[in-house]
């Protein structure tokens, strides 16, 4: 695979401008890591996607095309190890998400605006009725089966507790480390707004998640 092609983002501007010059391959990378290290599910990167899987066909082709050329065995190696790492890479991003739709499932079909984050193929996935059979079945038989009765609700811990007191959220409030990618001045770092922080260029943070989400979202950190 030409690494080398970057996705086009058009007329660009603010936060884009900071990925453009950079490799699909390269965004591809650091989108996996936002993922494994943000707390809570990231907005799916379609159209990073679509563009590394069709480079992945195109580079296919080529391959192809140079199997039989005995001087071309060299070139063909080198793109064959290429297009193994981002097939890598892609998958990564992709175990990662389903490893988080797994553990979320339940907040994430509760709520919308989670729910809006994921692609279609991960939304059939987390709606499919087989899934919630097969999790409540098994939650049922391994655990609740065995609870008193008042203990046996799926989503909270007894008949008189708040319901969803026992969904798993996401912890907003996770420590996570940060390269900061733009001078953004200072940041507010609590809902008070009485601690603040200056966001300078390159500069390295390690804070609460809840404060730099909308930061990661803009596209004016990444996290590692």
């Amino acid at each position: 695979m030409d690494t080398q092609d970057d996705f086009d983002f058009g007329t660009a501007t603010g936060a884009e401008e900071l990925q453009q010059g950079q490799s699909d391959a390269t965004l591809l990378k650091q989108a996996t890591i936002n993922e494994k290290v943000a707390p809570e599910l990231l907005d799916y990167d379609a159209p990073l996607v679509a563009s590394i899987e069709a480079q992945i066909e195109h580079q296919e082709g080529v391959i192809a095309d140079y199997r039989d050329n005995p001087k071309m065995e060299l070139p063909r190696l080198m793109y064959s190890y290429e297009l193994k790492r981002v097939r890598y890479l892609l998958q990564a991003y992709h175990r990662t998400r389903l490893s988080k739709i797994e553990k979320f499932i339940l907040h994430i079909l509760e709520k919308e605006e989670v729910l809006m984050r994921l692609s279609e193929k991960e939304k059939i996935y987390a709606q499919a009725r087989d899934y919630f059979m097969l999790f409540g079945r098994h939650q049922k038989e391994t655990i609740l089966n065995l609870m008193p009765d008042g203990f046996r609700d799926i989503a909270k811990q007894s008949a008189g507790s708040v319901r969803g007191d026992m969904i798993p959220v996401p912890d907003q409030d996770k420590h996570v480390f940060c390269r900061v990618l733009a001078d953004r001045g200072y940041v507010e770092m609590n809902n008070a707004g009485t601690e603040t922080a200056e966001f300078s260029k390159d500069d390295l943070y390690v804070a609460r998640y809840d404060p730099i989400q909308t930061l990661l979202k803009e596209g004016w950190v990444h996290l590692i």
